[in-house]
């Protein structure tokens, strides 16, 4: 018996798998300063941040890329790459996730990550990273 999978279903499945992603992403900068940091997400959950994993972006960053990053950093699944990847985009974050992991970027707004990558960065940064699932 051969089952199919409806692209009605698989993209409903991914939104549920994202519901996680926040509506809105909040400056380094702001959560920095508040004393309970937290970002709500798509689906109404607040998530906390951690004020480590805030001072650690900051020592990576001046306090004009501070107010340029925001948070949380999203790692996307890279579905480009054979045998599967993650990947981050954008200048600030490449910036600070290389820096962290110790690995050159693709370029100045990409660097990809292999699984040893992903899991350092996501004990490094439970708080202040999440993953978007992409097809």
């Amino acid at each position: 018996m051969v089952s199919t999978f409806s692209n009605g279903a698989l993209e409903k499945m991914i939104t549920h798998m994202n519901r996680h992603i926040p509506s809105t992403r909040k400056r380094l900068s702001e959560l920095s300063k508040e004393k309970d940091p937290t970002y709500i997400g798509k689906n109404g959950t607040t998530y906390n941040v951690s004020h480590k994993e805030l001072e650690l972006l900051s020592s990576h960053l001046d306090e004009f890329e501070q107010t340029g990053l925001r948070i949380p950093i999203i790692i996307m699944t890279d579905t480009s790459y054979p045998g599967g990847a993650w990947k981050v985009m954008g200048k600030l974050e490449v910036k600070v996730v290389s820096r962290l992991i110790g690995r050159e970027p693709e370029s100045s707004d990409m660097v990809r990550l292999f699984y040893p990558h992903l899991h350092e960065l996501l004990r490094m940064l439970p708080t202040t990273t999440t993953i978007l699932y992409m097809p």
